[in-house]
């Protein structure tokens, strides 16, 4: 989070919001966004976290902007941060091995309008917009059982509950694969049409890094190049909600993303959740 307000060329006192998604807090309450708040010695701005999983960061993404296009704020740090190593039972060789520990971080400013910047009305072509061009999440809730850790106020953490072993992440995964390739597909060409683009004119796709067979199936199904769809699962397994500014970070950092580039960013999870945004670089 330090990290993310320095290069973006601000003080932690410059921000006003702070968005964390995960569904690995701290604690049960405060948030973890009001924790980080404090560790960052930031006094009085909103801070709240919100629970989507693996599309964690993107629903952070999509409140953080939607903050700022309110005026509610102007600089929103926005985290996506998980520790499933601490919901996984060591021994289910079926998840266990997935998953991986991280933690990203960006900052949404607003912009002047002389800037021209993120813009939900797209005029020509939109080359000249920068920023945020458009965002949309969904959700089904019927499916929810096929991707769950269950416990909470539901599922009292008893002792008769953990020697169950009943508290640990469980997931169905050939179900889950099913609906994830549909919906990364259908939800990057829908964000990218609500903006006046085609997927064709993407630069680069940054979607979560849940396994590589489901970013391989949503780039087919895409029908753009495999060299569009940028990935590190290889290094860090799923991370869940800190999987899509991991792999921003590293991308600009590495020089493959770059200024004026059109970026299409997308998550699938529990719920099950999505969404995706379509930035302007």
């Amino acid at each position: 989070a330090r990290q993310a307000i320095k290069n973006a060329g601000l003080s932690p006192a410059d921000i006003d919001g702070i968005v964390v998604g995960t569904v690995t807090p701290d604690y049960a309450f405060p948030s973890t966004a009001c924790r980080l708040q404090h560790r960052l010695g930031i006094q009085g701005c909103l801070a709240f976290d919100v629970v989507a999983v693996c599309s964690g960061f993107l629903y952070a993404f999509t409140t953080a902007d939607s903050l700022i296009a309110s005026g509610q704020c102007r600089n929103v740090l926005v985290v996506g941060v998980d520790l499933f190593s601490t919901i996984l039972d060591k021994n289910d060789r079926s998840t266990i091995m997935l998953f991986g520990d991280g933690a990203g971080a960006m900052v949404l400013t607003a912009a002047s309008p002389e800037e021209h910047y993120g813009s939900r009305f797209v005029f020509g072509d939109g080359s000249s917009l920068r920023g945020v061009l458009a965002t949309e999440l969904g959700a089904d809730g019927q499916y929810g059982d096929l991707l769950a850790c269950k416990f909470g106020s539901a599922a009292r953490l008893t002792p008769e509950l953990i020697s169950s072993g009943a508290h640990w992440m469980t997931m169905e995964g050939k179900e889950v694969f099913k609906h994830a390739t549909r919906k990364l597909a259908a939800i990057n060409i829908s964000v990218c049409e609500k903006a006046g683009f085609s997927v064709d004119q993407v630069d680069y796709f940054v979607t979560h890094q849940a396994n590589k067979r489901i970013v391989d199936s949503m780039t087919k199904q895409l029908g753009v190049s495999e060299q569009k769809v940028l990935s590190n699962i290889a290094r860090y397994g799923n991370t869940s909600a800190a999987s899509v500014p991991l792999l921003l970070c590293e991308a600009e950092s590495e020089g493959t993303i770059k200024n004026g580039d059109l970026i299409a960013i997308s998550a699938f999870g529990a719920g099950f959740t999505w969404g995706a945004a379509l930035i302007r670089w």
